[in-house]
């Protein structure tokens, strides 16, 4: 019986916790596997997590890694793409204060799962990107 209390709190903890990630952004795959471990930790042992549910959990597994990993490689195409062209980004410095810039993009930096692009000497992550427009006209999209 304390069991199913322990695996009720960690549900809701993990509940809730998801809830205000998910108001900011999705949930990330780092994310889901720990909620994942903390729902397999607490799991009741009377009443374990049946083999088609586990099956069907590994599959959303394999299947949100596949997407972040399509995810990802459409970022760094995107990247790619916007190399030689003049990019407008707004980035939040260290003290809290905004920062924006404009300038060439001169190079694309891949580190794990992040995309960043070096604009006009300056390394911004990708999703601070707000304007792209070619060297020559004033062409642009976000």
């Amino acid at each position: 019986m304390s069991t199913t209390s322990a695996v009720n709190s960690a549900s809701a903890s993990s509940t809730s916790s998801t809830s205000s990630t998910t108001s900011t952004s999705s949930l990330d795959f780092d994310e889901f596997i720990q909620l994942l471990a903390t729902e397999l930790k607490y799991q009741d042992p009377d009443d374990p997590v049946s083999g088609t549910e586990y099956v069907s959990q590994m599959a959303q597994i394999s299947s949100l890694s596949a997407l972040s990993t399509i995810n990802t490689s459409l970022n760094n195409s995107e990247a790619y793409d916007i190399i030689g062209k003049t990019a407008t980004y707004s980035t939040t410095d260290t003290s809290g204060a905004t920062v924006t810039g404009t300038g060439t993009v001169q190079s694309v930096t891949i580190s794990g799962s992040n995309t960043y692009v070096n604009v006009g000497g300056t390394t911004v992550d990708l999703s601070s990107i707000t304007k792209v427009a070619s060297a020559s006209s004033d062409t642009s999209s976000t």
